[in-house]
């Protein structure tokens, strides 16, 4: 029984101007907190010793489940746009790692779910694969079809998943086997492209000695490309190391630090990106015959080795994405991250190393000094990156409230992110960009950890972003972690159409390996449409309005909040409690524009978190605050 959770809210206008910065005030204990990234994992075989807890739920109120999974861990850094693919017709299809069997997962495989244009189906109750995989990307296929492709982590190498008519019929399979003696080559990546999409492109890497391999060509994790036409009968590129990937340019590339975009016409790339050494652009104007080289970002250290002596720097985490807008421009955008190295025994990084970087073909190449050595700045509008428009997100103040924790996802507070480039009603080229960060007032007291929330800003290429969004910023997504977004680079219905996950516990429980965030747990993978915001739209007439934080926060007697009106309307106020319920509500009505005092007398409420929510017309606002 699919669980239909919350139905989705048409969004306002919001101004595209900068807004004032609003950011929440680092403390200096930020600086000396620092990490060090572990090893990729591909086949983990850990065995929870501790009972697993099936009380772990997921009522929702504002999203579409698809479907379950107890593992947790989607990638180890850069997150597949087509993990949801949505075809010309309406219909789309939603894909992810699922295990259901926590103890070391043998059951672990590609869940797979169709929307026929009306509904969704059942949870899937088996992987598409006839043998353990991971790690799936899907797209369209033929005329008709679609296909996935995820690793076996064995000697089958990539397993791909076919058939002619979309959400319907049996699989059909064919496999990709790594150069000897890597044959296990893991964490793909694949796109198609062509008139009826027959042309299959993917890119992966070789596992690299931590993981058991070689070394390939001069690499400790060589980046591959293959290309085939025929579904797999034979390959026009078979595990090609492109030139501009090569060892003369580095000395290794990490597992999900790469990602494609998708390919308009002829034009296809990807970004590789590891955080440390150059982040590159590979594009192809002829659908993979021929390849340029572009550096987004020169390294101080391209060729890093351990026990290297290198001071902090500003890179990146790896969480990477790229799109190719109808210009056949190519956008990027990754996390920003703190590097360094000072005593040589190997890079660490910070984990409140804040910021969301966003680069495009027209701009210079980025580096250190461009990203400055920060961690978490006092003022963004000193800052390079967000003086030249390159600052696409950043955390955001919530108060009173602070940061209590960081999870580790080894990426940036504002990190995870996805990319769309379209033209509005208007014919402007519109960036959207959509991410996971740290959200400031939500946190798990168990963990003693913030949550993460699925955000969103967009700009029109002018170097001037629109305001915040977040889209979980409710009651009801109040004890949710919210993670590895996907966003479909199609369109449909006048809908961005986003895949992500969702559980109640911060991180997740395979990381990290020496001690994971939690156990497991019950995860639900949400789907989540949003209609993009109007721009240049004359809202005149349009009634918009500002509250005001309640004050006193906290409070024992009465509690004020100011708002503000440009149109007269019919106010009303919900007073909540954790749970949801309401404990009191208010009705006004008032008939001026201008400023107006609501007051909650709070005298008759028991100590404790409540969340009050303002209601003017059919929108709404909803804040926190605490009963002493």
């Amino acid at each position: 029984m699919k669980k239909l959770l919350l139905i989705i809210v048409t969004l306002s206008f919001i101004s595209t101007g900068i807004a004032q910065v609003k950011q929440y005030a680092p403390r200096n204990w930020y600086k000396t907190v620092k990490d060090v990234k572990p090893v990729k994992v591909a086949e983990q075989e850990a065995t929870y010793t501790v009972p697993v807890n099936p009380t772990v739920t997921n009522s929702r109120a504002a999203d579409i489940i698809v479907g379950e999974t107890w593992y947790d861990l989607q990638s180890n850094s850069s997150i597949p746009f087509n993990r949801i693919c949505a075809f010309e017709d309406g219909t789309l299809a939603a894909t992810w790692t699922r295990g259901m069997e926590p103890a070391n997962y043998p059951d672990r495989g590609t869940g797979y779910n169709y929307h026929d244009g009306t509904d969704w189906g059942a949870y899937p109750e088996e992987r598409v694969e006839a043998q353990r995989t991971g790690w799936p990307s899907i797209a369209p296929f033929g005329e008709n079809g679609e296909i996935t492709c995820a690793h076996s982590g064995g000697d089958d190498g990539l397993i791909f998943s076919w058939r002619e008519n979309k959400g319907e019929g049996d699989w059909n399979y064919f496999n990709l086997v790594g150069p000897a003696p890597n044959e296990d080559i893991l964490w793909p990546r694949m796109v198609t492209s062509g008139e009826n999409n027959e042309i299959v492109h993917v890119i992966c890497v070789t596992p690299g000695e931590a993981n058991g391999g070689t070394i390939y060509e001069g690499l400790d994790g060589a980046l591959l490309y293959s290309r085939t036409s025929d579904g797999g009968q034979t390959w026009d590129y078979e595990n090609v190391i492109l030139d501009g990937v090569s060892s003369s340019f580095t000395n290794t590339w990490g597992g999900d630090d790469y990602g494609w975009a998708q390919p308009v016409g002829n034009t296809i790339a990807f970004v590789a990106f590891g955080g440390i050494r150059d982040g590159v652009l590979m594009k192809s104007t002829d659908a993979g015959d021929n390849w340029d080289r572009i550096v987004f970002y020169e390294s101080p250290s391209p060729f890093f080795e351990n026990g290297d002596l290198i001071p902090a720097f500003g890179g990146g985490d790896g969480y990477n994405t790229c799109v190719i807008d109808d210009e056949e421009i190519v956008h990027v955008a990754f996390g920003r991250q703190i590097h360094a190295d000072d005593d040589g025994g190997g890079p660490y990084y910070y984990p409140y190393s804040d910021g969301l970087v966003y680069w495009n073909e027209t701009m210079p190449a980025l580096d250190s000094a461009r990203l400055q050595a920060d961690i978490l700045p006092a003022d963004w509008t000193t800052m390079n990156l967000y003086q030249n428009g390159q600052l696409a997100a950043w955390t955001q103040e919530n108060g009173e409230d602070t940061i209590v924790g960081v999870a580790p996802y080894y990426a940036s507070l504002t990190g995870m992110p996805q990319l769309a480039a379209y033209r509005d009603e208007f014919g402007k080229k519109i960036v959207q960009v959509f991410y996971s960060a740290l959200s400031v007032g939500f946190s798990n007291p168990g963990t003693e950890t913030n949550y993460r929330h699925i955000w969103g800003r967009f700009t029109e290429g002018d170097g001037m972003w629109s305001e915040f969004i977040d889209y979980n910023d409710d009651i009801l997504h109040m004890f949710n972690e919210c993670a590895y977004p996907s966003l479909a680079q199609t369109m449909t219905n006048n809908t961005f159409h986003i895949l992500y996950q969702t559980d109640m516990v911060p991180g997740n429980s395979l990381q990290p390996s020496t001690g994971p965030s939690h156990d497991p747990a019950l995860n639900s993978m949400v789907y989540l449409p949003v209609s993009p915001l109007p721009v240049d739209v004359d809202v005149t007439d349009e009634q918009t309005f500002n509250v005001s934080q309640s004050y006193p926060n906290p409070t024992s007697g009465t509690a004020s909040i100011e708002i503000t009106l440009s149109n007269a309307a019919n106010v009303s106020l919900d007073v909540m409690n954790v749970a949801g319920q309401i404990v009191k509500r208010i009705d006004n009505q008032y008939t001026t524009v201008g400023r107006h005092i609501l007051s909650i007398d709070a005298s008759d409420l028991t100590s404790g978190v409540y969340f009050y929510t303002v209601n003017v017309g059919e929108k709404s606002v909803t804040n926190k605050f605490i009963v002493e």
